[in-house]
């Protein structure tokens, strides 16, 4: 069940799961009963056509159990649901889903991390059954931290993701690998292992990645009108896909810049730093733009008579 990630960082869990099935609900009630007010419904779909809905749950080894019912009062039979016996989840998916894209856009990776890890102490309860939205949010949380310049946590990540039997994981652990490398400057790597993804179907997040794996490359064989195309594909055609954005607008700006497009390449570095203010590419930034400004002046100065 992606051992070291689902339990990294989930103090509450890991706690619960040395008790007693007596125990662990009697603790879990206690510690879920803060959050009932907030929390929503989640339903588990038994194989047998019967449901079982509640508003938290809470799982010890290969069986689920119930902390609060779905009238949000704590549930104190220890009676669980083994995993081979549900046939899916069913929910609402977490706010942060919604909240994500502009938060990222606008530069608060930061706070949209800490939303995304209280999400997954929720959603790793249900692991990889269908239906489960911790995949997806781990997914997430891998991006965040590419985009926040940890790319080493980001690897921790997506090499537990490799251990998972989910397909869907495993790919995206195969774009995380590649970006990372590709950030590097290990662009052979990247190519290599981006490769298999060709072909086959790719998720928005995937086609993200791979865009930023190519314009890097591109940019580092100074092909930039190439590499421009490439980091351009997020906010034209994936525009919901922020969590790599601002490497991309400063993959952008260089690529301009190469092109001796001095005054695009400027203003998208002025864009950086206006409209992402806790991206790490703001520094980047800020000490390319007095360079940058210099060498559009001495064109300028070069072309009068």
């Amino acid at each position: 069940m992606g051992g070291g990630i689902m339990n990294a960082g989930m103090q509450i869990t890991q706690a619960t799961r040395r008790l007693s099935p007596c125990g662990l609900r009697c603790a879990a009630c206690g510690i879920f009963l803060l959050l009932s007010a907030t929390l929503h419904a989640d339903t588990l779909v038994l194989k047998n056509g019967q449901e079982v809905v509640g508003k938290s749950f809470l799982r010890q080894g290969d069986v689920i159990f119930m902390t609060l019912g779905p009238d949000g009062k704590p549930v104190t039979s220890d009676t669980g649901t083994p995993l081979t016996e549900i046939a899916k989840v069913e929910g609402d998916p977490p706010v942060v889903f919604t909240s994500a894209p502009a938060l990222l856009a606008a530069g608060k990776a930061s706070k949209v991390l800490a939303d995304v890890d209280s999400a997954l102490k929720v959603a790793e309860t249900f692991g990889e059954l269908p239906g489960s939205r911790w995949p997806d949010l781990l997914v997430l949380r891998a991006y965040i931290l590419v985009g926040l310049d940890k790319d080493d946590e980001a690897s921790k990540i997506a090499n537990e993701m490799k251990k998972t039997k989910n397909a869907d994981l495993v790919r995206e652990a195969q774009a995380l690998l590649a970006l990372i490398a590709a950030r590097k400057g290990e662009h052979g790597d990247a190519a290599s292992l981006l490769e298999p993804l060709t072909h086959e179907a790719a998720r928005p997040c995937t086609i993200a990645a791979a865009a930023v794996v190519r314009g890097l490359g591109l940019l580092a064989k100074k092909q930039f009108p190439e590499a421009l195309k490439a980091f351009l594909e997020l906010p034209v055609f994936l525009p919901d896909e922020t969590a790599l954005c601002g490497i991309a607008q400063l993959g952008a700006a260089q690529a301009y810049y190469g092109m001796e497009d001095y005054d695009r390449a400027i203003a998208a570095l002025e864009s950086l730093i206006k409209t992402r203010p806790g991206s790490p590419e703001i520094d980047k930034a800020q000490a390319m733009l007095p360079d940058w400004k210099r060498r559009r002046r001495a064109v300028e100065d070069a072309k009068e008579p």
